[in-house]
């Protein structure tokens, strides 16, 4: 009788202190990061026979000391978690483009608007050395503001470049870390033993993973859990490890993909489908946002150089030479995919042929079935051509070297890097071309009332006429016809009608009034020093034309302020919901397996007053057993 309540007193006092320790590790981590509280579990011993077909209980074993873990509410968190670092890390990169665009008093709109005002002031003393000088400053500034602009964006994706790599390392050290932790959980298991510590590390690196990249998990019946890409690449299987690389994408040298590789390529993972996690901001901003904002940059540049150069080219300087450009040209990059059948031999040419046409995109062409497919990025337009050369946006598109074939890639950026190059290529005020290349005049001897109304560039802003500059001089044969003559050459009779445009060598003429028979006006190059503003009010004007898709200046940058904007918004907007997504999936998660520190305290008092029974009951059994020893040895 003692023997049996001594050892159900033992079981009991063993059980207790199971419980007060298991009790005491979970309050001493309480604050540690991605702890599962732990719980222990009783079960009574087998009873034995004690006569008339009863039983009585021999004590209490402790059958486990289990984590309490919701694996359901454990793959919210890490989904909740890949969410919330990729928007994260969104605002933040995105922020930094806001921050750049966002100045009233500085920047590419600020100094664009600039130009224009020294413009007009050039416009109302055109012969002035120092509203020229000053007018060719405000032109170089507005390009190192272009130029700055492109540059702060490059910096910002080799940042991007240089954190992905950094994000790359960890990911990869973190897979191997799982790895470790996997093998030795699978050795614990097949001893029988549930290795909870272990369990709550691998979890917690789980969870440090979607940090840095999206990733899914199943078991295995080992214990061992495998880790995959959103793309359903294996990171883990088992203990065997696939390292997450970085490389360029064959098919466009100027991307960045990564993932990981399989037979000597990578296997990129979407930038748009990443799973989640820092990795898929910094994919999404370096291969969408960085580029969409360079090239809108990149079409005001082009749209504005080149249409102030067709202006400035048809003027004349204060020498009275004709104008030169005043802004570099940029040309359009190609490259071809590095995977094509004739790499390196064949490739692609493209020009513009309408730079008031060109977009704000890069574009794709494909060969597919003996046509070419060009894809507009920038929304996924295509437009299929069965020939080369084709015109599209602005731009003219052929192959050198040979023909391409099915299959091959080739990629197309008119405008990306535009700003980057923009420059002035005068270098004095007086090569500013203010004024006009022609000059209408009334022969001195004309008896009849003809005035000269308004002589206009026809061909502005492209291409002006190469015959522009010569002498035209128009004969009136009667008050409604005229002839006219350049080069030695004489035309046929023409119509007069007042106000009616008279078209001759690009430009055009009206005139008002009635001519007599043997009048005549004379067209013919302006020449220097005669203060003619006329060429320099056109460029004024070209502030509000819509020459930039459609856009003036003003608008197109101003729309790129706004796009700039939306983004980081949109950005701010999803931190904040995709925060709240995961603190409401931790909180619930913490909910099952957090530490309450209230109800481990009273799990502390239950513990100890049980210890203290079954104290209390071994030494009873003590007493009883002394007491019976003292009677056995008072009857001997």
């Amino acid at each position: 009788m003692s023997t049996g309540l001594l050892g159900i007193g033992s079981s009991a006092l063993n059980a207790a202190y199971t419980a007060l320790r298991t009790t005491g590790n979970n309050i001493a981590n309480a604050s540690t990061a991605g702890y599962s509280r732990e719980i222990t579990t009783f079960e009574p011993t087998v009873q034995t026979p004690a006569g008339g077909g009863m039983y009585i209980g021999t004590g209490v074993d402790v059958t486990a000391i289990s984590r309490v873990y919701s694996d359901f509410l454990g793959q919210q968190t890490n989904l909740a978690q890949a969410q919330a670092s990729q928007a994260d890390t969104t605002a933040t990169l995105t922020q930094q483009i806001n921050s750049l665009f966002s100045s009233t008093t500085s920047g590419i709109g600020t100094s664009i608007d600039n130009f224009f005002t020294q413009l007009q002031t050039l416009s109302q003393a055109p012969n002035s050395s120092a509203a020229r000088t000053t007018t060719l400053s405000a032109a170089k500034e507005m390009t190192s503001q272009f130029n700055d602009a492109q540059a702060q964006l490059e910096t910002m994706s080799q940042s991007a470049t240089q954190q992905l790599s950094e994000q790359i390392q960890t990911v990869n050290q973190t897979v191997s870390q799982i790895a470790s932790l996997n093998s030795q959980i699978a050795v614990q298991q097949a001893s029988g033993n549930t290795p909870n510590t272990l369990l709550d590390e691998r979890d917690q690196a789980i969870l440090t993973l979607n940090q840095s990249i999206g990733v899914t998990t199943n078991s295995q019946s080992d214990g061992e859990v495998n880790v995959y890409l959103a793309n359903g690449q294996p990171l883990l299987v088992g203990s065997q490890t696939f390292a997450l690389t970085m490389g360029t994408d064959p098919t466009n040298s100027q991307n960045t993909i990564v993932g990981t590789s399989s037979g000597g390529s990578i296997v990129p993972i979407d930038p748009n489908n990443s799973g989640g996690g820092s990795i898929g901001a910094l994919l999404q901003f370096q291969s969408d946002t960085i580029p969409s904002v360079e090239n809108q940059i990149g079409q005001l540049a082009v749209s504005l150089a080149s249409q102030f150069n067709s202006i400035q080219e048809a003027g004349t300087d204060q020498s009275g030479a004709a104008g030169q450009a005043m802004f570099s040209t940029p040309t359009i990059a190609t490259t071809a995919a590095s995977t094509n059948t004739d790499a390196g031999t064949v490739s692609l040419t493209a020009s513009f042929s309408n730079t008031s046409q060109v977009q704000a995109s890069n574009y794709q062409v494909k060969v597919e079935g003996g046509n070419y497919v060009v894809t507009r990025l920038s929304d996924g337009t295509q437009t299929t051509f069965t020939s080369m050369p084709a015109t599209i946006d602005g731009m003219t598109l052929n192959f050198s070297g040979g023909t391409p074939a099915n299959g091959d890639i080739f990629n197309v950026s008119p405008v990306q890097d535009a700003a980057s190059t923009m420059s002035v290529n005068l270098t004095q005020g007086s090569q500013i071309a203010a004024g006009s290349a022609l000059e209408a005049t009334t022969g001195s001897s004309n008896t009849g009332s003809l005035t000269v109304g308004n002589l206009a560039l026809q061909a502005l802003p492209n291409n002006p006429n190469a015959n522009l500059n010569n002498t035209v001089v128009l004969n009136f044969t009667s008050p409604t016809s005229y002839t006219y003559t350049t080069g030695g050459v004489t035309s046929a009779a023409q119509t007069y009608t007042a106000g009616q445009a008279i078209n001759v060598n690009g430009w055009s003429l009206t005139l008002s009034g009635t001519p007599a028979s043997g009048d005549s006006v004379t067209v013919a190059a302006t020449g220097s020093g005669t203060g003619d503003n006329r060429n320099v009010q056109l460029m004024t004007q070209l502030q509000n034309q819509g020459i930039v898709g459609g856009q003036t200046l003003d608008s197109a940058y101003s729309a790129v302020v706004g796009s700039v904007g939306a983004i980081a918004s949109t950005a701010n907007t999803d931190q904040t919901s995709k925060d709240a997504i995961l603190s409401s999936a931790t909180s619930n998660e913490s909910s099952v397996s957090g530490v309450n520190l209230d109800e481990e305290a009273t799990n502390l008092m239950q513990y100890q007053q049980q210890y203290q029974a079954a104290a209390q009951l071994i030494n009873a059994s003590n007493t009883i057993f002394n007491a019976l020893i003292t009677d056995i040895n008072a009857t001997g």
